[in-house]
């Protein structure tokens, strides 16, 4: 496995920072020039949930309506339904606040519940009910807003970019696993020289490299805990499968040529060709569905479309390994040295990693949990 890049601090300014101020401040004038009462809720919201990117976006707007709605509520049936003295009012109110909030799994919402109950008890009181569906009014528009803006003010483009990027690496690997297959299919397989090894290993180390560099970039996109966000650990997964495959590609470019004799082992190299085949068409249907993923709508790759060939992929190289099992020590294979079958053993072992890679690493990024999780 290859080294991750160290860290990079965050810029002191971004453009995600000049959109927020811009329409923070839109919002404000929009709300104070209003007539409706307390517009500056709208300035609140946006400088609360518009982040750099709109996922993280939308999931701090779910958490603020979510917390607004249950402030107003709380506030009401407290002070208005109930109508306890204050000290044991607004304990139990505020009581209610963190029980409900950890129910509903909210994380920053609780927040603005809390913020609300002791707002509409002590400050607005005497109109507390009307404050509240006004506060749920503004923060409903300014979420709104928010929410347009990540998509249509300065959209991110580091984010497709790096998913392009991503692609390509893929497409990369994807030629090498082509030369391998036609080694394996060819009647007289040539070994590439040492120069040319190097060089294809260099072109992908370079390639992984501008990825984490983009990736470094595109990771401020993501807003507050970038490590927390679903992209985020989908960019990790993604850089584990690659550099795994990287060396799978490295072992089998270190074997000796295959030797077509005798037949046996010429059906053997067949069938691993055929294994190489099939991871070459999942891994371009992942490349494929790494150039259309928008980050404005989806979080994740949706993968339902690959799990067919990842199960056709499985069990062709579970058939490659039996096979190989089948033929090792037979009569058919008698006449093979001992180092040359060590090397054909070598061979599909690598192989069979490599469609063992991907079908670890597709379900980690299909949905939340790491690729290192028991399943």
């Amino acid at each position: 496995m290859m080294r991750s890049s160290p860290p990079t601090s965050r810029p002191w300014f971004v453009r995600s920072d000049l959109r927020l101020a811009l329409v923070t401040g839109l919002g404000a004038a929009f709300g104070l020039l209003s007539s409706i009462p307390f517009g500056y809720y709208i300035a609140l919201t946006t400088a609360a949930v518009l982040s750099g990117s709109y996922g993280n976006s939308l999931r701090l707007s779910i958490q603020r309506l979510l917390g607004s709605l249950m402030g107003v509520v709380i506030v009401v049936i407290f002070s208005r339904g109930l109508e306890w003295p204050l000290p044991l009012g607004i304990g139990l109110a505020m009581a209610s606040v963190r029980l409900l909030g950890g129910a509903l799994g909210l994380q920053v919402g609780y927040k603005v519940a809390g913020n609300i109950v002791v707002m509409g008890w002590l400050v607005h009181s005497a109109e507390e009910t009307t404050w509240g569906f006004t506060r749920l009014f503004w923060t409903a528009i300014g979420i709104l807003i928010s929410l347009w803006a990540t998509r249509y003010v300065w959209p991110s483009a580091a984010i497709p970019s790096l998913h392009r990027q991503f692609a390509a690496f893929i497409d990369a690997i994807i030629q090498d696993f082509s030369l391998e297959v036609g080694r394996l299919e060819a009647d007289v397989p040539t070994r590439l020289s040492m120069q040319e090894r190097r060089e294809r290993r260099s072109q992908l180390l370079t390639k992984i490299n501008a990825v984490r560099v983009l990736q470094a970039t595109a990771q401020v996109e993501l807003g507050v805990n970038p490590e927390m966000h679903p992209l985020h650990r989908l960019w990790a997964e993604l850089e584990l499968l690659l550099s795994q495959l990287m060396s799978v590609l490295d072992g089998l470019r270190g074997l000796p040529a295959p030797i077509q004799s005798p037949p046996a082992i010429k059906t053997l190299h067949h069938e691993e060709a055929q294994v190489l085949r099939q991871q070459i068409e999942l891994l371009s249907r992942l490349a494929a569905l790494l150039r259309q993923l928008d980050p404005g709508a989806h979080q994740s790759l949706d993968l339902v479309g690959l799990k067919p060939l990842d199960h056709s992929l499985a069990a062709a190289a579970r058939q490659m390994t039996t096979n190989l099992e089948n033929r090792v020590g037979s009569e058919a294979l008698s006449t093979v040295p001992t180092a040359r079958m060590r090397q054909i053993v070598q061979r599909s072992s690598l192989i069979r990693h490599g469609a063992s890679v991907l079908h670890d690493c597709l379900p980690g990024m299909a949905g939340s949990q790491p690729v290192t999780a028991n399943r």
